[in-house]
């Protein structure tokens, strides 16, 4: 096994290993592992500890802060100062309310969220405690914005049933503080009824206290009352030239011309977001194709019917045929989703769409050249340099929907909640109870599904999902390749899952499961099975050695699991073990790691079971070989 990207950890202190069960001999290896790692190799496993990516889905709004600020912001300096200035001004407090409210207003793609993104991370903005900032997007529901700010304020997952007890636990925690609250892309769905029950749990901070809030439309900053509104124009020519050139950096044309480049810049209408795009597009590529791009007729098509910009078009129009149908996969997301991209890769490889691996190349390797091609085009946007989350522009996610077409489905999109025969992917976001009215109207027609994923809007893992569905409905949809059931209350899976033979991605963390069917060692074409957080599991089927494709095991903070099964060493394609729990005994001895060639963490635990000082020592080597 390669050191070269595993995360090596030994969870047995040493008064544990002192159990008569360890030889002298064996404690003695175990004391030398620290010394046998060279500086390099100490520098590399604290390096990958602290970029350690889940694989599960992770909450819709788990950290909405701010894209990446490693840029300036083009233009934006002088509106940044002025609100700035505005929050930290102190205004007479009236009768009815200590806080104030400031709007950001402006169209599509003009930059709102990074000039609220710079605010909020500037210095005179820690005057304020505590400091939230929540993503609205185009559906205002009361209770999951609220939810999502008593989340932020409080750390704790408030999904409590009932919603008073939320509003309460938002009071407490906001009560007598100077607070500073973000809401980005605030629409007009945001009722005055709605804002007007909002608001009453602002009343309760310190004087001082200010909201924040961007949107497209004017008469969302008059219904929360703002006391000032900004509204941002359109960038100046050369400043959307400064925003343009930052994204091509040093990767021009050799016979870069700068007046050429005004030229293509000029399409951009004055919008941020569509010089950072046309960058992306052009970033590497020759004159010719920059002629190219400029002259397309796409600039000239109406664009009425999709409202979708037609640089964005363009920069679809121009990825790679392999890129279009990754990056159209990601239409899947709601907006304001943020993923990992370890999480899209290991989608994208279950659902084929990755071209095969050349040489010592791994799907893996493609995926993640795939998903870096995506991100230098503008069409990913990391979310902090400490954060390993990413997230689409509302814009992006739009093109990412147009260009799918009907092969992709979301329950929330649809009003009348039904998917076509064409349908192959589907995602929903998972609520409270979730009965199977939800689903039988919704995939009636969908015989070839490819893809079942729930998606979570909040921290908490309580959602629950009717057995008629996992025992009835999900057995029927033989195409499955993608299966998710990440944070039901569920606990146990039918026999029948074994029927699902084109499964390659099954997600089971955040369940109430005791342990899996054997038939899910049927399931040859498996290739990612997470198990994270599965707290009840205490044993893994004994045949899973059969799953000769599997490449990525998450079984990490699974606290009741006992042992491994038998023969591991046989599953030559792992890349992801996280956990190795060493069993009593002969029936999961730690030598069984020693083949493998793993990529990423593993963690090893219950050593005080090893009794076997030969497997021991064959485990070292592997662990540490060159």
């Amino acid at each position: 096994m390669k050191l070269e990207l595993a995360q090596v950890r030994y969870e047995a202190s040493f008064k544990k290993l002192s159990c008569t069960l360890i030889t002298p001999k064996w404690r003695a290896l175990l004391l030398d592992y620290g010394n046998y790692i060279s500086t390099k190799q100490k520098e590399l496993l604290k390096n990958v500890n602290s970029n350690i990516e889940t694989t599960s889905l992770p909450a819709l709004q788990r950290s909405p802060s701010s894209i990446v600020l490693n840029t300036p912001v083009a233009g934006r300096d002088g509106e940044i100062r002025k609100i700035v200035g505005s929050l930290s001004r102190d205004y007479e407090s009236s009768r009815t309310t200590n806080f104030h409210s400031v709007g950001i207003v402006g169209m599509p793609g003009v930059g709102k969220t990074t000039v609220a993104a710079h605010v909020f991370i500037a210095d005179a903005m820690e005057q304020f405690y505590p400091k939230v900032w929540v993503s609205v997007s185009h559906n205002f529901n009361l209770e999951r914005v609220t939810r999502a700010i008593c989340r932020k304020v409080t750390s704790q997952p408030c999904d409590q049933n009932d919603f008073s007890e939320v509003q309460d636990d938002l009071n407490r925690a906001i009560a007598g503080k100077r607070f500073l609250i973000v809401l980005d892309d605030v629409w007009s769905t945001c009722d005055y009824e709605s804002w007007t029950t909002m608001q009453s749990h602002f009343r309760v901070g310190a004087p001082g206290s200010k909201i924040l809030v961007t949107t497209r439309e004017e008469k969302v900053a008059k219904l929360i009352g703002a006391t000032e509104v900004y509204n941002l124009k359109v960038l100046s020519g050369e400043e959307c030239l400064n925003v343009f050139m930052q994204h091509i950096n040093n990767h021009r044309p050799p016979n870069f011309d700068a007046v050429f480049a005004k030229k293509i810049v000029e399409k951009c209408n004055g919008l941020p977001l569509a010089a950072k795009t046309l960058g992306g597009i052009l970033r590497c590529e020759e004159v010719d194709r920059w002629n190219e791009v400029l002259d397309d007729k796409l600039w000239s098509i109406s664009n009425n019917e999709s409202n979708i910009l037609p640089v964005l078009k363009l920069s679809y129009h121009y990825l790679p045929s392999t890129l279009k149908r990754c990056f159209a996969y990601c239409s899947i997301f709601p907006n304001n989703y943020e993923f990992g991209k370890t999480q899209l890769i290991l989608l994208w490889m279950a659902e084929g769409i990755l071209q095969q691996p050349e040489g010592n190349n791994q799907m893996e390797d493609i995926g993640g050249n795939y998903f870096e091609e995506l991100l230098s085009r503008s069409l990913f946007q990391k979310l902090s340099k400490s954060n390993s989350l990413y997230v689409m522009h509302d814009l992006v996610g739009d093109l990412a929907r147009w260009a799918s077409g009907d092969t992709y489905f979301r329950l929330e999109d649809k009003v009348d909640g039904k998917c076509s025969p064409k349908t192959r992917h589907s995602s929903y976001i998972s609520g409270k109870f979730d009965g199977v009215t939800k689903f039988e109207k919704a995939f009636s027609e969908a015989k070839s599904l490819r893809t079942f994923l729930p998606l979570s809007i909040s921290h908490g893992h309580e959602n629950y999902l009717t057995c008629k569905v996992t025992f009835e409905k999900l057995p029927k949809l033989e195409c499955l390749r993608v299966l998710s059931l990440n944070g039901y209350q569920i606990s146990l899976l039918p026999e029948s899952i074994g029927h699902l033979k084109h499964l390659r991605y099954l997600d089971l963390s955040h369940t109430l499961i005791t342990s899996l069917p054997e038939s899910t060692t049927t399931l040859y074409n498996l290739q990612t099975l997470i198990l994270e957080n599965c707290s009840q599991l205490k044993a893994l089927p004994a045949k899973l050695k059969n799953l000769a494709k599997l490449r990525h095991l998450n079984n990490s903070c699974v606290p009741s699991l006992e042992r491994m099964p038998p023969q591991l060493s046989q599953l030559t394609n792992y890349q992801t073990l996280s956990n190795f729990v060493v069993g009593k005994g002969n029936v999961s001895r730690v030598g069984e790691i020693g083949p493998l060639s793993l990529r990423w963490t593993l963690c090893l635990k219950r050593l005080e079971n090893v009794t076997n000082v030969e497997d021991a020592t064959s485990t070292t080597s592997a662990l540490f070989r060159d």
